[in-house]
């Protein structure tokens, strides 16, 4: 087998192939040595890219790295373009300038400069010579009479060698069937790069522009060829496997391993190998703005945006610019709140009007709910791009706006859209992803309010209306609003010179009427009275949105009932919460599968970041926030894993889940693997990743000891040890089983969240403590029930709390130590012979380990045979269990990743060593979860899985709630809480000023 990496110069081929080579075993992650001989003696090379090719270790499978052109000499202005038709192996290629030589020794020589063949080995015998030949001429086929040589045919005494010139380029189509002919199972990949950075590093290589820029349209007429001939509809013609296949270097940087490995499985490469990532595209972003950013990823850190004109078409946020915008300045490529002058070219709105809808509900609705600032908007977006809901270069959306010049009337224009601003359907209406934050929509305190106003459903935007103006559509209302409010801002700030956020905000409020801007009476009269009529009337039919729902309670208009002229239209609020449970029941009534994703992160950040974004009224704001906790606490609670209203409703015929919670950390940490398994609870199939940029990073410093919570690691373990297991024997003084029924291992990157989420579970189950300070185990009086503390890594001078001088040296070789699975209690530390033989036949514990305790037993020697510090796989710790028919369940505990490094620095333990570790500890994490989460690849069938993932911010957000669904979804009865006591709080701090 053959693959061979191919693209212009700089198009990322070194990086494909030598990934390629390492995933097949042709180099280890530390490159290889290949022999070198010249002369006599034997020089290796060491290798740490695959430079042309390189052999996996049987040699069954070749890797080939050529550029487009490749060669030992530069591009000259009056050099051919010299085409070949493939590249033979190695101990057939010879260059035409000095074929008598190996190649490595002419390169060699050329690059003493020795061009005048000073050096006159030929590298091998000629006795060998002429042996490699013969076998060329024999397997390769080349010979002076072949009519394909791969590139001119040796004559003479270079019989069997294929002559190349010192700088070439491959025609892939010829060089495909070369080996086809040969019987060699061949595919290409062709590399892509954005072509104004290929050539601008080629430009800077090779001065010789003209050139230069020939070699390149060569290129990529050979790759576009190749592509036609033997890519996915060239095969599928002439009925055939495809054998060319296009890679992005961008798609690579972006999306990672999850395009890599999609490129493995086209390639039929059976591996996990995954390369670091360094996007070199990045050096050469950006120069027009002079700022180190990428605004090509969405973060996840955003603002509510509710659609306004701007000058450009475009839509923007009409909201009040607060100093610490900056949260949602990197949304996506055309920032909302970037320079207004700067351009930047759109893709072109549709050519076609939107057709007049005939149903407005759509089979399926996916909303995404949370408090502001909570990261909804990142996922609602990446949920839009990955259901094709959404474009992932935005959206277009037909509404209506005020004019521009002599015609400011209403006016319908196309709008663009960066992300999913409120709601996205897929272009044959099936299904609809919605985005609501709570509460949702004007700024707060805009009126004063005395409640926060909550209403049952979002319905259709046919349908919607505000009650403040019922009369206006509401894109067009809301245009106004802005309107109104930037003439409130302009006075506002005239009286206040430098006001700070607080006050600024309520002197808006505080505006009088007599400054608010008119506005024309709207009515319906700029619209079409017919299409209105229809549009109200399929509301009241099929929406089922009447004032005489008013009368018959089965039905909601989802808010107030318009009566009279604006029956069919639900009125809304200018700012309202939506409560989710009604929501989620106003759509199964009327026949709509529906799911909601609550955005769930860390309480602190996400209310600072409200303050400093949305609402800088600190009563409201909490008050706010307060109310959408109790809304998601109930959606989940009636409709999360076994809700007590899955299934009740007469729309509701499977009964399954329909509240799924989402950890912001979780997804920031895991990235792709998270994502992916929220797209199969969903239905989503796709293979999408956004870039993940942590909007937390900026919130958390270093703890501070007078934020109330201090000794909390100390709490923790108190809560653990609490109580202490006496020995376990049966009545007959025999050992008991030393394999447990069942096991729940609590797994996390950091130390106080695992233990935290261990101590409830051990109370839940009733399980107690096994003794010793640093154990990691609670069994129940049985022995039958057993919860493990699983750390990653388990560090002992951590847990025991050893003082700073006393802790271990600990070094890179500390990432190392990884073991297989962590023993149940009995065999743990076994104190008892007999218990030592069960643990050798019940459980399978291996010769040695028996005779190493054996001795230490005899020694009175009690020391644990494991070391201080190490990690766990968590994968084979599952299989362990299995191997044994024990029931075990791994709990993934997700913190946030700043917090919890800085928790591990605080133990001793330097910064370089804790990335190193963390990333270890996700991977072990990752792993797992891909293997055993839900539907992982070893699962047999839906409901067996063995992982599941829980957020720690989730937890101390939405406490019992979250922790009675932790319960639900590991069997267990109990109704035990623990004191809920947030960790996280005394690591956030303000962010630092935006610079502006």
């Amino acid at each position: 087998r053959i693959v061979t990496a191919v693209g212009p110069e700089f198009s990322g081929t070194s990086f494909m192939s030598t990934t390629l080579g390492m995933a097949v075993g042709a180099l280890d992650d530390v490159g290889r040595w290949r022999d070198n001989s010249q002369g006599n003696g034997k020089e290796w090379d060491f290798e740490d890219i695959v430079e042309q090719r390189a052999f996996s270790p049987d040699r069954t499978f070749e890797i080939q790295h050529i550029t487009l052109p490749w060669g030992i000499t530069s591009c000259q202005a009056n050099a051919t373009s010299s085409i070949v038709n493939a590249l033979v192996p190695n101990e057939c290629f010879r260059y035409e300038a000095d074929p008598g030589r190996e190649a490595r020794v002419a390169e060699q020589n050329w690059a003493n400069s020795n061009l005048d063949g000073m050096d006159s080995h030929l590298g091998i015998d000629a006795v060998t010579n002429q042996r490699v030949a013969e076998i060329c001429r024999d397997q390769v086929q080349i010979d002076e009479n072949s009519v394909n040589c791969g590139a001119k045919c040796g004559r003479g005494p270079n019989n069997g060698f294929a002559l190349y010139p010192q700088r070439f380029s491959l025609n892939i189509t010829s060089h495909i069937e070369f080996y086809l002919a040969l019987g060699v199972d061949i595919k290409v990949v062709i590399m892509t790069r954005d072509p104004s950075i290929t050539r601008k590093i080629k430009l800077e290589k090779c001065k010789e522009p003209l050139h230069a820029l020939t070699e390149n349209a060569l290129a990529y007429s050979l790759t576009t060829e190749a592509l036609k001939v033997y890519g996915k509809a060239g095969a599928k013609k002439r009925n055939e496997p495809e054998r060319v296949f296009v890679a992005s270097y961008e798609s690579l940087m972006a999306m990672e391993k999850s395009y890599l490995f999609d490129v493995y499985k086209q390639l039929e490469i059976d591996s996990n190998f995954s390369p670091q990532f360094k996007d070199e595209n990045e050096r050469f972003i950006g120069k027009a703005d002079q700022k180190p950013h990428n605004h090509n990823r969405i973060d996840a850190d955003e603002g509510k945006l509710e659609p306004i004109f701007t000058r450009e078409g475009t839509l923007r946020n009409n909201r009040p610019h607060h100093p610490d915008a900056h949260m949602i300045k990197e949304i996506s490529a055309h920032s909302l709140h970037q320079n207004q002058h700067a351009k930047k070219k759109l893709p072109p709105p549709p050519k076609e009007l939107p057709s007049p809808k005939e149903r407005l509900l759509p089979k399926k609705v996916i909303t995404v709910f949370g408090p502001e600032s909570s990261g909804t908007t990142f996922l609602a977006t990446t949920l839009g791009v990955a259901s094709g809901a959404f474009g992932t270069d935005g959206g277009w959306e037909y509404v209506l706006a005020p004019g521009k010049g002599r015609n400011k009337g209403p006016q319908y224009k196309w709008a663009h859209l960066d992300n999913v601003a409120k709601r996205a359907m897929t272009p044959d209406g099936e299904l609809e992803i919605q985005h609501l934050s709570l509460p949702w929509g004007w700024m707060c305190g805009d009126p004063p309010l005395a409640d926060v106003a909550i209403v049952d459903a979002l319905v259709p935007d046919e349908c919607f209306r505000y009650e403040r103006d019922p009369s206006l559509d509401f894109h067009y209302a809301e245009s106004i609003w802005f309107m109104q409010h930037r003439q409130k801002k302009r006075l506002a700030q005239a009286r206040m010179k430098r006001p700070n956020t607080n006050q600024h905000h309520r002197a808006l409020l505080e505006v009088n009427d007599r400054d608010r801007v008119d506005y024309p009476n709207g009515k319906t009269k700029y619209m079409n009275k017919t299409e209105v009529a229809r549009l109200q009337g399929i509301c009241r039919d099929e929406v089922r949105i009447s004032g005489l729902n008013e009368v018959d309670s089965h039905w909601t208009c989802g808010a107030k009932c318009g009566k009279n002229e604006f029956d069919g239209f639900a009125l809304y609020p200018q700012r309202f919460s939506v409560n989710i449970t009604a929501h989620i029941e106003w759509y199964l009534t009327r026949g709509v599968d529906i799911s909601v994703v609550l955005s769930l992160r860390d309480r602190s950040i996400s209310y600072k970041s409200k303050f400093h974004g949305h609402c800088p009224l600190e009563r409201e704001s909490r008050r706010e926030d307060a109310i959408a906790l109790n809304l998601m606490k109930e959606a989940i609670e009636k409709y999360g894993a076994k809700g007590s209203r899955c299934g009740s409703l007469p729309g509701d015929v499977s009964g399954r889940q329909r509240a799924f919670s989402v950890s912001y950390e979780g997804m920031v940490g895991m990235k792709e693997v998270y994502l992916k398994g929220l797209y199969k609870q969903l239905g989503i199939e796709s293979t999408y990743i956004p870039s993940f940029a942590d909007g937390n990073t900026k919130y958390v410093g270093d703890a501070n000891q007078n934020a109330g919570n201090e000794g909390f690691f100390s709490q923790l373990q108190q809560l653990w040890t609490s109580t202490t297991m006496p020995d376990v024997k049966s009545l007959d003084n025999s050992p008991v089983n030393v394999l447990p029924k069942r096991v729940i291992s609590v797994v996390g990157a950091d130390r106080s969240s695992t233990l935290f989420l261990s101590a409830a579970l051990a109370a839940a189950t009733g399980c107690s403590h096994t003794g010793g300070e640093s154990s990691q185990h609670a069994v129940s009086e049985d022995g039958a029930f057993e919860i493990q503390y699983m750390p990653l890594p388990w560090d002992h001078s951590c847990e025991v709390n050893s003082a700073l001088s006393e802790v271990s040296v600990r070094n890179a070789d500390d990432t190392q130590i990884l073991l297989d699975s962590i023993a149940p209690v009995q065999c743990f530390s076994p104190s008892d012979v007999s218990i030592l033989q069960k643990c050798k036949h019940d459980a399978s514990i291996s010769q040695e380990v028996f005779e190493e305790v054996s001795s230490r037993q005899q020694a009175e020697d009690m020391v644990s045979l494991l070391p201080n510090r190490y990690f766990v796989n968590v994968t084979s710790h599952i299989e362990w269990y299995l191997s044994r028919d024990i029931d075990i369940s791994v709990v993934l505990v997700m913190r946030d990743t700043s917090i919890s490094k800085k928790e591990w620095i605080s133990c001793g333990i330097s910064s370089t060593l804790v990335d190193a570790s963390f990333e270890k500890s996700m991977g072990l994490m990752k792993e797992a979860f891909v293997a055993y989460g839900m539907h992982g690849s070893r699962v047999p069938k839906v409901g067996t899985e063995r992982v599941l993932i829980v957020s720690y911010e989730g937890l101390m957000e939405m406490k019992d709630s979250y922790l009675y669904e932790v319960y639900n979804e590991l069997g267990i009865d109990s109704t035990f809480l623990p004191s809920f006591i947030d960790g996280n709080a005394k690591y956030i701090i303000d962010p630092p000023p935006e610079k502006h």
